[in-house]
């Protein structure tokens, strides 16, 4: 990693989260139509615990997010 003068930072938040697309930064959810379009970007709408909504891509989302169900000690602890 270049040394840039930034720091690196760690953080864990709980959030809600449901599977979803964004077309041209407009977020649509499974449960309506979803327009087609070559600029469409799959991922999940989050939000967060004071209400901002935000779009997370798939990957970034499922390589930070696990879900809290069924969560065993050594995932928790992780």
């Amino acid at each position: 990693m270049v040394n840039d003068g930034m720091k690196q930072y760690i953080g864990t938040k709980i959030v809600s989260a449901v599977p979803a697309v964004r077309v041209d930064g407009v977020i649509y959810t499974y449960d309506k139509p979803i327009p087609r379009d070559m600029n469409s970007e799959e991922g999940y709408k989050v939000v967060y615990n004071d209400g901002y909504v935000s779009f997370s891509p798939k990957n970034v989302f499922e390589e930070a997010y696990r879900p809290t169900d069924d969560l065993s000690f050594g995932l928790a602890i992780e």
